[in-house]
């Protein structure tokens, strides 16, 4: 995508922007190279490709609230040139919404940070390591990756320091966590697999399943998704052995959202019923709202993928556009999978195809 944008009008002012991306190692994040390159569509007048571009970086997501208000910032201004005040009222709503939460995490940045001085003052090791882990998380919400970065890193340092290798493994999985919202799929991979060496080395089956859970997190990532359900594989035979229900239904939602990234359609639902199945047995509203949610991208996908074969593949991208299918369920929001360039009519005249989440 990055290429065609470099062969279309765009190139001047798009260029230094990359350029930056590059230094700050974010030119491998989906999310924040879509939503670049909607922005300069909107910089340069090309109001109706901005909004398709932006819609497409929101379906990618992100975890970091400050870079999504930017564009529904962006979408806000986008369609209020195109005349169209009610969407971009209702992005602006949602923008306002962003800030009010920001301002939030700013106050417990500041909280974390007075926590962080004392226990340093008090030598206190365990609650340093406690504040510079929610800093961390912080960090990681407001998209200060390198801030989260270091924070976790010394975190892990402590944990050493103290002989703790149970916090160091939550902690390198943290990091791993920062490096996928990074773009940075080989350091996530080391510190997952470190995390998981760890846990095996305790005997700590809990964390041997969250360590594993991430690793098919980042293989989805990378949409290596035969490699991403061998791990959830690994993480529900783990939750089977240990009768533990809520790390059983996070194994079939990575489950179902592999299948579903495989197109084998009818075993996504079957894993994303036994997620609803188990979350309901929990009572668990929040969960059942996650596992809802997928079984009804597999039915739309179903549909979808049914029509494309009536269609013709020739307008297999058109349809999937209208119908604006995404194939993938941010329930760890670090990462995207099914990522395929389709050329769409909008900004054909620019040679530039839009990325859209499948």
């Amino acid at each position: 995508m990055v290429e065609a944008a470099m062969k279309s009008p765009m190139r001047d002012s798009l260029e230094p922007t990359y350029q930056q991306l590059q230094k700050m190692k974010l030119d491998k994040s989906p999310f924040v190279v879509v939503s670049v390159v909607g922005q300069e569509l909107l910089t340069a007048g090309h109001h109706g490709a901005s909004v398709v571009v932006l819609e497409a970086a929101l379906k990618i997501g992100t975890c970091s609230l400050k870079l999504r208000g930017s564009v529904f910032s962006a979408l806000s201004s986008a369609y209020w040139s195109l005349g169209n005040t009610e969407k971009s009222t209702g992005y602006m709503q949602q923008d306002l919404d962003v800030a009010k939460t920001l301002g939030n995490y700013r106050e417990a940045l500041t909280n974390h940070r007075h926590q962080l001085v004392l226990a340093m003052k008090l030598k206190d090791r365990e609650a340093a390591s406690s504040a510079l882990s929610s800093l961390g998380h912080v960090y990681t919400a407001i998209g200060d990756y390198p801030n989260a970065l270091a924070s976790h890193k010394q975190c892990v340092l402590l944990a050493k320091q103290s002989k703790d290798e149970l916090s160091e493994a939550r902690e390198l999985g943290n990091m791993g966590a920062v490096y996928i919202a990074m773009g940075d799929f080989e350091n996530a991979v080391q510190c997952h697999e470190q995390h998981l060496k760890i846990a095996k080395d305790l005997g700590n089956k809990r964390e041997e399943a969250r360590a594993y859970s991430n690793l098919g997190s980042a293989y989805h990532y990378r949409r290596n998704f035969d490699k991403a359900m061998s791990y959830h594989n690994y993480v529900l035979e783990l939750a089977q052995e240990l009768m533990e229900k809520a790390i059983e239904m996070r194994a079939y939602a990575g489950l179902g959202h592999a299948a579903r990234c495989m197109q084998d359609l009818e075993r996504a639902k079957q894993y994303h019923e036994q997620q609803l199945g188990i979350a309901e047995d929990l009572k668990d509203r929040a969960a059942e709202g996650r596992a809802s949610s997928n079984l009804g991208k597999d039915r739309i996908a179903c549909k979808v993928q049914g029509q494309c074969h009536r269609l013709g593949i020739a307008r297999v991208a058109h349809c999937l556009l209208q119908k604006s299918v995404y194939l993938y369920s941010k329930e760890s929001p670090h990462y995207v999978c099914c990522v395929f360039p389709w050329s769409l009519p909008a900004v054909n005249h620019m040679i530039f195809p839009v990325i859209t989440v499948l």
